[in-house]
């Protein structure tokens, strides 16, 4: 038993150095570890720098073919005809042509929402579309995509995430983030026309259901908590309705430019400008 230790002691002693590789200091009695830095002597016992070099470029590479793979990967969207009440309150991610976008607040006039529906994009690609989800941004997310100005316009076209509260008749994504909306494709209408009242009502539709700003208009009523009667300066019979204003911020006769949407409300029959003040800009008084 003695033998075979001494001949362990031996063969350590054989391959450890008499000089520290690593701090230089000697090392008499041939220890496995310095005494000084506490390094291994043994050379068989200690990485090699190239073993190290090696193995850092093959992870090195194995990163960039998964980088490589992961940026070329298709993302998986759900067909929102697909969706119901099977798959409620899973993250779904879907891709589709925003239309009708409204901006509310709750009953209590405290908590934004913006609110819009998507149209399926079939695939991905080309212009069948089908299937629509209602998408809900609420508090913090919407004021968040308002501050950042991302707020969708009609015709864009979007990739986006959200849970999914869906049941007969009504599917509804709730946005949870504005980092999860992606804008793939920008609607040529989403910059606004400047237009004037007399354009608008001479050729409607025209302007029907996009942006346009009315550079000046003289306020001539002003109408119940929601609405003020606009009228083109240089002849005030034309006149037409901005829905979405507070009457109590403007007074009549004064001169105002106006930016929003131009669409057709059926119920009444006419034509008005929707006007959502939580954006900028969106009445600007001249005088």
């Amino acid at each position: 038993m003695q033998d075979n230790l001494s001949a362990t002691k031996t063969a350590a002693s054989a391959t450890a150095p008499a000089i520290c590789p690593s701090c230089g200091r000697p090392n008499p009695e041939n220890k496995k570890r310095c005494s000084y830095c506490c390094t291994l002597t043994s050379q068989d016992e200690r990485i090699s720098l190239r073993a190290m070099n090696l193995s850092t470029i093959i992870l090195f590479i194995a990163a960039f073919i998964y980088f490589a793979i992961a940026v070329n990967l298709k993302p998986q969207y759900v067909p929102i005809a697909e969706l119901d009440e099977t798959k409620n309150f899973q993250h779904i991610r879907v891709l589709g042509k925003v239309g009708y976008v409204n901006e509310f607040k709750d009953k209590y006039n405290k908590r934004s929402t913006i609110q819009f529906d998507v149209i399926d994009q079939k695939n991905g690609e080309g212009d069948n579309y089908e299937g629509k989800i209602k998408v809900k941004a609420e508090g913090e997310v919407a004021k968040d995509l308002k501050d950042k100005g991302i707020i969708p316009s009609k015709g864009d076209v979007v990739d986006l995430s959200g849970a999914l509260y869906a049941g007969k008749g009504y599917r509804i994504l709730s946005l949870g983030s504005a980092e999860l909306l992606k804008f793939i494709e920008k609607s040529p209408d989403s910059t606004p026309i400047t237009v004037s009242i007399k354009e608008l009502l001479e050729k409607p539709e025209n302007y029907k259901d996009k942006k346009i700003n009315i550079k000046e208009a003289v306020i001539k009523s002003r109408k119940g908590k929601l609405m003020i009667e606009a009228a083109e300066p240089a002849d005030l019979s034309k006149t037409i309705l901005l829905f979405g204003v507070n009457p109590d911020n403007y007074k009549d006769n004064q001169k105002i430019s106006a930016n929003g949407r131009f669409v057709y409300y059926e119920r009444g029959g006419y034509w008005e400008v929707k006007i959502s003040e939580d954006e900028p800009n969106s009445i600007v008084p001249l005088n």
